[in-house]
């Protein structure tokens, strides 16, 4: 792994790099693109534009999964917001007669599709980013194409706004061992006064968590996804070189993906796959549930901190966990995942697992919504020095996190069992946050403390009893 080697993060050696202008006030995944305000709007127009074509979107989910084979056939795209449109997937090998689309007719198969797009504030409308990616999707229609994971960010002074996209298929038998593929893109804004090599572990890192999350682990690889100021575009080898300098050793780095656009700032991001042996998790939650995080979070408020308040305590602390790779710790939570085919016992395994990100611990509120539950969160277990971050942060909020934490959600035993199981893995501590209840609201403070320091929002969270709760700071909020 990439020590620090530039820590005024100017140049290395041979040109422009992603720290060049980053803004400590929006780095990692602060200043995202509002979920609720435009992304889910422009989903829901993206939606009823697909309507009677073979195109079709997927679930909010942390990861598209499709069957492992024996390979995965992959081609890139990119194209502006609003103007021509992308070609259908494979188009060049179909019209080849190559048998691609054939053979996806014949055995079922469709093409799973990754999404990530760079927008201006004038383009992240819902309406506007809505119509412009349905008039981009639906140009995909000719082999069945499955939307699988879409992602949107905003870099400042862009005009309009680029997509990228990355089309898989499978092809061949199914493996031998069976097991399904996850595959996810990411990006979050640069990080300023660090190396490019750490910029690039900690986007791919961040861009995995999202596969592991699926119970993912095994035959990961990444695409480096970096978008830059069109004068200051990499050269793609050299952000290659960046990833390949950065990430794990048993990360597979393809051709690197270069967008340049007409704004300030770097975005670093990548695709991912893994493969794992177990099925997306979606069960009916069990009465009894509860929450529990793979460790702390705070990780990007503590760097965000020491950027503006010069701590170089917090520096190291926020960049050991962004830095960390979670493989390990997914591995140990798939262990409680029922394998394909499988039926899910709640007594066994867990039933739901995301990772924190963007959202902070709102989201985990938002997964458990999705099933018609609630979080109600007991404490809040955050990095010492973290909630001060959030002062001087773009978003107010010092549980977002960039490759954060994983959220799992099982029965109180197998909660207990995993507890157990993660207090041999390095990396991991875990700390029980809460239950799922039945409130209206998708987040309760029932912590009995004050979490407005640390998340804005919490103010307008419902408040319930509770038996005692635990300050949102210093890394609280045991087992």
């Amino acid at each position: 792994m990439s020590g620090d080697p530039h820590p005024g993060g100017g140049t290395d050696g041979d040109g422009p790099t992603p720290a060049d202008g980053a803004d400590p006030a929006r780095c990692g995944c602060a200043g995202k693109t509002p979920l609720e305000r435009v992304v889910f709007p422009a989903r829901e127009r993206v939606a009823e534009r697909l309507v009677g074509t073979g195109v079709e979107l997927d679930p909010p989910v942390d990861a598209a999964t499709f069957p492992r084979a024996e390979r995965v056939e992959r081609e890139t795209a990119l194209v502006r917001l609003g103007g021509d449109p992308p070609p259908a997937p494979f188009a060049d090998a179909a019209a080849a007669d190559s048998g691609v689309w054939a053979a996806t007719e014949r055995d079922g198969r469709e093409v799973v599709t990754l999404a990530c797009v760079v927008a201006g504030d004038d383009a992240a409308a819902g309406d506007r980013l809505g119509d412009a990616l349905g008039d981009a999707y639906t140009a995909l229609d000719g082999p069945r194409v499955r939307i699988g994971k879409g992602h949107t960010v905003q870099a400042p002074g862009v005009t309009g706004g680029h997509l990228w996209l990355e089309h898989l298929r499978p092809v061949g038998d199914d493996a031998a061992a069976g097991g399904r593929t996850a595959a996810s893109v990411d990006a979050v804004h640069a990080f300023p006064a660090l190396g490019s090599a750490d910029q690039a572990r900690i986007a791919a890192l961040n861009a995995l968590n999202d596969v592991h999350a699926a119970g993912a682990t095994a035959d990961r690889t990444v695409r480096p996804v970096v978008a830059a100021p069109a004068a200051d575009t990499p050269d793609p080898a050299r952000v290659e070189a960046w990833y390949r300098a950065g990430v794990p050793d048993d990360v597979t780095v393809l051709a690197a993906a270069v967008v340049g656009h007409d704004g300030d700032g770097w975005l670093v991001g990548a695709s991912a796959t893994a493969a794992g042996a177990s099925d997306r998790l979606d069960p009916r939650l069990p009465d009894d549930c509860g929450v529990l995080l793979t460790r702390p979070v705070g990780g990007l408020a503590c760097f965000a901190r020491d950027v503006a308040d010069g701590d170089e305590g917090l520096r190291e602390r926020g960049l050991a966990h962004l830095r960390r790779d979670g493989r390990a710790v997914a591995a140990a939570v798939a262990g409680f995942r029922p394998a394909v085919g499988e039926r899910f016992d709640p007594a066994a395994h867990v039933a739901r697992v995301t990772d924190v990100s963007g959202e902070g611990i709102a989201g985990v509120g938002r997964l458990a919504a999705a099933s018609g539950r609630s979080l109600r969160l007991r404490r809040l277990p955050i990095l010492e020095g973290a909630a001060a971050a959030t002062t001087p942060w773009a978003v107010p909020d010092a549980t977002v996190e960039t490759n954060g934490p994983l959220a799992v959600a099982a029965a109180p035993a197998v909660l207990d069992r995993l507890a157990d199981e993660l207090l041999g893995v390095d990396g991991a501590d875990p700390r029980r946050v809460g239950t799922l209840g039945d409130d209206d609201a998708p987040v309760v403070n029932a912590t009995g403390t004050d979490l407005s320091r640390a998340v804005e929002a919490a103010a307008r969270w419902p408040t319930a009893a509770t038996d005692g709760g635990e300050a949102a700071d210093g890394g609280g909020g045991g087992g």
